[in-house]
């Protein structure tokens, strides 16, 4: 994990720049789209180019959540996602401080779970490097997890109770004691990250959590069945890979570029350089003016 704080000055600079938040945005996204493949769908779970079908969007809902302060005064937030407490249980330990998790405050929701139909709620991104399951589905990426939850009839924020602990996790209703899911977590998490929200008009409830440490996790509940972690993708997004690896990778694609181009490689350039230092030294086969066109590069 990169010290994000470094990059504040750069960023302040753009801002200034932009004058309005609207503009940066659109710069950071227009670099985004210009410049990655963030908008790029990827539809072969062996491609590392582009990203499964709706994680763009849940990268950027994570991070605002991330970074959203928890004291925010009830009129600055938008009436859809006000923010409440709601008896969210925290096991405090070594590792962990005294945050609770978010919960996202929503209208009722209508429906039931007996009449929702997991085939036809099925996406691609709901379970991505995961499982689905009759009442849930979730999916991971090497530092973090997402759980997706079918909730039942006339269940609100106000009639849950979720507790999130490092090695565990249970919801439940309130009313009628309905465990929406309960069990110990396959790893550990950072159960003071945990942020949770309560989508209105799709019934569900989505719980994000980061774990303790970066490893795949082979199932998300230890009641549940093992994943094959040898068929998993598990590639990293780029700008979580070392910066010796970042570098590698932006050589490597810039040599493609430039291949294409008709133009010579960064091995070719170097080659070049050394043969003309070369040239007209002592011993050196070659007299004259450097002609690089004269030697044939295997």
């Amino acid at each position: 994990m990169c010290d994000i704080e470094r990059f504040d000055d750069s960023l302040f600079a753009i801002l200034k720049e932009c004058r309005t938040l609207p503009n940066f945005f659109d710069a950071v996204f227009g670099f985004l789209n210009r410049r990655t493949d963030f908008y790029v769908i990827s539809t072969n779970s062996n491609s590392h180019v582009g990203l499964p079908e709706g994680f763009a969007e849940r990268f950027v809902r994570n991070t605002f959540y991330k970074w959203k302060p928890k004291d925010l005064n009830k009129n600055e937030v938008p009436e859809a996602v006000i923010e409440t407490e709601i008896e969210t249980e925290v096991e405090i330990d070594d590792e962990t401080d005294n945050n609770k998790g978010i919960a996202m405050k929503s209208d009722d929701i209508e429906g039931d779970l007996r009449k929702l139909n997991v085939e036809n709620d099925k996406n691609v991104s709901d379970s991505y490097n995961g499982g689905v399951f009759d009442n849930y589905s979730w999916s991971q990426t090497i530092s973090d997890v997402d759980v997706l939850i079918k909730t039942p009839f006339g269940v609100t924020s106000k009639d849950l109770i979720v507790a999130i602990h490092p090695n565990k996790i249970s919801i439940k209703t309130k009313k009628s004691s309905l465990v929406l899911i309960e069990d110990e977590l396959c790893n550990c998490v950072k159960n003071s990250e945990a942020i949770w929200s309560l989508d209105v008009s799709q019934r569900k409830l989505t719980v994000h959590l980061e774990k303790r440490s970066e490893i795949w996790w082979d199932c998300l509940l230890k009641s549940e069945p093992k994943l094959d972690l040898s068929k998993m993708d598990c590639s990293r997004p780029f700008e979580e890979l070392p910066d010796e690896a970042q570098a590698k990778i932006e050589e490597l694609q810039w040599n493609q570029e430039r291949k294409r181009l008709g133009l010579p490689t960064s091995d070719e350039i170097k080659m070049r350089e050394t043969l003309k230092k070369a040239w007209n030294a002592e011993g050196s086969p070659f007299v004259g003016d450097f002609d690089p066109s004269s030697v044939n590069f295997n």
